[in-house]
């Protein structure tokens, strides 16, 4: 049996997996069971509010730290529970932290092992930090060329002192930031199907991912930042 065959005989066979499942259990993929969920733990959190704050900026924190793959699910939810400025200032607050965690553990342990894993995204990072000094971060950060788990580490191998590496990763990051708590913020107002496809609901999920081809666009175009 050639890749081919296999590939559509797995997939044939997942789907009916996944048809069977959402038929058996079709009570917990529904509007009505997310809006419950939501709404008991909503209740939960706003009783104990800023114990839950503090519990979420650990968690974020953590997930910083480990360049975990689920910040973006994490801050839309963190958007959905929590007021809008509280949410958007403990992510943006958490997330520098962690960073700064990737980039004191890089400076300090893991030199040179990143130094030969990551040669060639290094030399492009230190070719744009001579060129740019600290806009050049500012920029990655608004404009995620590479994964942040690259910048993090990376920009531990420069010359960069710590604060300003906090400084202007929580000042880059704001934008994003906003985007993912109102997004958070309008998925909590979802009470039927209809409301998903909503303009709002769209258009915040939208500007996620247009944002930073705009902004790139905009610095190249005003040269802002060298290539």
């Amino acid at each position: 049996m050639n890749r081919f065959k296999l590939f559509t005989v797995f997939t044939f066979l997942f789907a009916i997996v996944i048809i069977s499942l959402f038929a058996v259990y079709s009570e917990y993929f529904s509007i009505e069971f997310f809006k419950t969920a939501y709404v008991q733990t909503k209740a939960t959190v706003d009783q104990n509010y800023f114990f839950y704050l503090l519990v979420f900026f650990l968690v974020y924190f953590i997930v910083a730290s480990l360049s975990l793959p689920i910040a973006g699910a994490v801050s839309v939810f963190i958007g959905s529970i929590f007021h809008f400025f509280d949410a958007f200032l403990l992510i943006a607050i958490a997330s520098s932290l962690g960073a700064s965690v990737c980039f004191l553990i890089s400076k300090y342990t893991l030199k040179e092992f990143l130094h030969n894993r990551f040669k060639r995204t290094l030399k492009k990072i230190n070719l744009g930090f001579k060129e740019n000094g600290m806009f050049y971060l500012f920029f990655l950060r608004l404009v995620p060329i590479f994964p942040f788990f690259i910048i993090n580490f990376l920009f531990g191998l420069t010359s960069m002192k710590l604060l300003n590496f906090f400084v202007v990763s929580f000042v880059g990051m704001m934008p994003g930031i906003l985007l993912y708590v109102n997004a958070g913020s309008q998925i909590s107002k979802i009470n039927s199907t209809q409301d998903i496809l909503s303009f709002k609901i769209i258009s915040s999920f939208i500007m996620i991912g247009i944002l930073p081809v705009v902004l790139k666009k905009i610095m190249y175009y005003f040269r802002l930042v060298k290539k």
